[in-house]
C-alpha cells in the first residue's frame, strides 16, 4: 500500500480459520492486485469509496455497503480520491458448521464450499448487520475468552442474511471447474507480474504464461481486472515505486527499478495515477 495507508491485521491462531483486518487509506491507489481466495471474503466500507472489479463487472462500493467475494472470484480493488476506511474478513465456510453430516452443512455450507451456490458481489448493509460487523471485528481484535464462539455466531448471522437476500442461481459443475481453472492460471500470471514488474512485458508474453491466445487473453484479463494488461502492469509498477520512494530511493532510481526508461514519463504517469508527484512520497 502507498502513502498514508494504515492496516491492522488480527490473526487469532492457525486453528481459527478467520482473518480480520481494518484498513485506512488516504488518496488514490491500487489496494490489492488481481488475486483470489478459496475462502469467502467480506469487504465492509465504513467511509469513502472503493472501486472493485470482479466477475466481468466494475463496481463502486460506497460507505455502508458490503462487497462479497466468493471462492475463486478473481478481484482487484482501487481506492478513490479522499479517505477510505474498510473492514476485511476472510473465512473458511467450514468454520460455520460443527457437524459435517448435519442438515445445515449439507443444505447450506457444503453447496457454498463446492461452488454450487454463490452470493452476489455487493449489498447495502442494514443497521443490524452493521452492528454485527462491528461486534465481529471487536471479538477478533480483543480476543476475550470465548471469542471464537462469538465470532462464529456473528458470522452465521451474516451468512444467513446474505443467503436470504443476494443468493444467486446455481451454476453448473462445468462452470465451477472452468472458473477454478481460470483462477489458478491467472494466479500464476499475477504472481509473476508482482515479482518481475521491472521486466519488459508484451501482450504475447503474458498470454503465453496463461496459455491463452493474445486476443482471448486481452479480453479475459480486462473482464477480470477492469484494466488492460498494460494498465494493470502500470498500476503495479506505480505501487512498487511508492514503496521504493518511501524507503529513500531517488525519483530516477525508482523509475529505473520499476521498468520506466524515462524519468519524465514516470513522473507523468505517477501523477496521473496518484494525484501527486513522486517527490511527495520521499522522506521529508
Amino acid at each position: 500500500m502507498g502513502q498514508d495507508a494504515i492496516c491492522e491485521k488480527f490473526i487469532s491462531n492457525p486453528e481459527f480459520p478467520v482473518i480480520a483486518r481494518r484498513t485506512l487509506i488516504n488518496g488514490r491507489q491500487l489496494i490489492f492486485g488481481g488475486h483470489f481466495h478459496s475462502q469467502l471474503e467480506l469487504l465492509y466500507v465504513k467511509r469513502g469509496e472503493m472501486e472493485l472489479c470482479c466477475n466481468n463487472a466494475d463496481c463502486f462500493i460506497h460507505a455502508g455497503e458490503l462487497a462479497i467475494l466468493n471462492p475463486y472470484d478473481i478481484h482487484t480493488a482501487f481506492s478513490r480520491s479522499g479517505l477510505l476506511y474498510y473492514y476485511c474478513f476472510i473465512l473458511d465456510a467450514s468454520f460455520l458448521s460443527a457437524d459435517p453430516g448435519s442438515i445445515c452443512t449439507q443444505k447450506y455450507i457444503r453447496p457454498f464450499q463446492e461452488g454450487t451456490i454463490r452470493f452476489g458481489n455487493k449489498t447495502a448493509v442494514t443497521a443490524e448487520q452493521a452492528v454485527i460487523l462491528e461486534r465481529l471485528l471487536r471479538e477478533c481484535r480483543k480476543q476475550p475468552p470465548g471469542y471464537e464462539l462469538a465470532a462464529k455466531a456473528h458470522l452465521l448471522e451474516l451468512f444467513l442474511g446474505l443467503y436470504r437476500t443476494i443468493l444467486q442461481s446455481p451454476i453448473s459443475h462445468e462452470e465451477r471447474i472452468a472458473r477454478k481453472k481460470r483462477a489458478e492460471r491467472f494466479k500464476v500470471l499475477f504472481s509473476y507480474m508482482d515479482e518481475h514488474f521491472d521486466e519488459d512485458f508484451t501482450l504475447e508474453k503474458m498470454a503465453a504464461i496463461v496459455s491463452y491466445s493474445p486476443y482471448h487473453f486481452s479480453r479475459t484479463f480486462h473482464s477480470l481486472t477492469g484494466r488492460t494488461p498494460m494498465e494493470y502492469l502500470k498500476d503495479v509498477r506505480i505501487q512498487k515505486a511508492v514503496q521504493l520512494l518511501k524507503a529513500g530511493s531517488s525519483v530516477g532510481e525508482a523509475a529505473r527499478s520499476c521498468g520506466f526508461n524515462s524519468p519524465n514519463y514516470f513522473c507523468k504517469v505517477f501523477r496521473e495515477a496518484l494525484g501527486y508527484p513522486p517527490s511527495h512520497y520521499r522522506p521529508k
